[in-house]
């Protein structure tokens, strides 16, 4: 089985990249507009995370050579989620749920 730890960090680029591949400043953007400013995430911090992602092969990446003049000649870096990490963030949701309905039984015990 896959090793589900992921850091909430990595969880949040994962969901900003899942239906639409992104390039990095558009995932920090997604990210911050989608936790209304909570997580704000640097370079220093992003590329090392996309890094670890693409190691354990949650996400790829894919180069686009478009717009090579308007980016001084270099091409633009876009992530998407692959097949492992969308298994994996499904494996999550149903263990995360599994606690819930859990806890939920528990409480009613009580």
């Amino acid at each position: 089985m896959e090793n589900l730890k992921l850091t909430s960090l990595e969880e949040a680029i994962m969901l900003a990249i899942l239906h639409h591949p992104r390039y990095g400043q558009d995932i920090v953007e997604v990210v911050s507009a989608a936790s209304q400013g909570e997580y704000q995430i640097g370079c220093g911090t992003l590329y090392p995370a996309l890094k670890r992602l693409s190691w354990r092969g949650f996400i790829q990446e894919q180069k686009l050579q478009e717009n090579l003049d308007v980016r001084y000649g270099h091409s633009r870096c876009y992530y998407q989620v692959t097949a492992t990490g969308r298994a994996t963030l499904v494996r999550i949701e149903t263990i995360r749920d599994q606690i819930k309905s859990q806890s939920q039984i528990h409480e009613a015990l009580t």
